[in-house]
């Protein structure tokens, strides 16, 4: 078995898992949709004639990013909800959210390279949808609140951005909550952390660490990225 992508030169590669491994010089072999190793070790044994190759020398990358609370209001004519509905997640996976969990059964979408998953389940962590009024003392779950919040901002960063600059949180908790956090509450076991066997959805961003990605705003810093082992963004590159 060989990669049909190989991600190589990696700066950094976050693996969100229960240790918060960080690997430096690294890189990520996909077979098709499945991640099929990672490391710093040489990856030549995966690579052949027919693999694609993605060079992220200087870049550091993660887990692609999960909203733990998609909502989008009842109150619009059905074909005007659709459209914005539409609209919202267009904006969204331009932004690195690749799958959305949200409680209203008619909001699910199963779309190549985006997915809104629906559920009965309440997650036991603190769901985040606008800066709190205080620095949180435990894991949490990030969304971008589109009930909640009158300004409609389409991404995770600049909450994350603000979380870290006005209550100094840890950038990998913030990343977490973005990722390995919510697929944990939500019970989906083969997205939120890089894997063996996990689905190959990942994020190449424009920066050497998670630290540079959370330390500015208002530039775009998603460089590529993968869904299914496939990547859409910002050209799709097939096996």
């Amino acid at each position: 078995m060989k990669a049909t992508l190989l991600i190589k030169n990696i700066e950094n590669l976050y693996l969100c898992d229960s240790k918060n491994t960080i690997i430096s010089q690294a890189f990520v072999a996909l077979h098709h949709d499945k991640i099929l190793d990672f490391g710093s070790h040489d990856p030549k044994k995966w690579v052949d004639d027919a693999t694609r190759m993605i060079d992220a020398r200087g870049e550091c990358v993660v887990p692609a990013f999960i909203d733990g609370k998609f909502t989008c209001s009842k109150s619009m004519l059905e074909g005007d909800r659709i459209r914005n509905v539409s609209d919202l997640l267009y904006a969204m996976k331009q932004n690195g959210i690749l799958t959305l969990v949200s409680h209203d059964p008619s909001l699910r979408r199963k779309e190549l390279f985006q997915e809104v998953i629906t559920t009965k389940k309440n997650a036991e962590l603190p769901i985040i949808d606008m800066v709190p009024a205080h620095k949180i003392h435990q894991e949490f779950i990030l969304s971008c609140g589109m009930d909640v919040n009158p300004y409609k901002i389409y991404s995770l960063q600049p909450l994350g951005f603000l979380l870290n600059v006005l209550f100094h949180e840890d950038p990998i908790k913030i990343l977490n909550a973005m990722t390995r956090n919510p697929a944990k509450a939500y019970h989906l076991e083969k997205i939120g952390t890089i894997k063996k066997g996990n689905q190959g959805d990942l994020l190449v961003l424009s920066a050497p660490n998670i630290e540079s990605y959370f330390s500015q705003i208002g530039r775009p810093m998603i460089h590529r990225m993968i869904k299914s082992g496939i990547q859409f963004y910002p050209s799709i590159i097939r096996s």
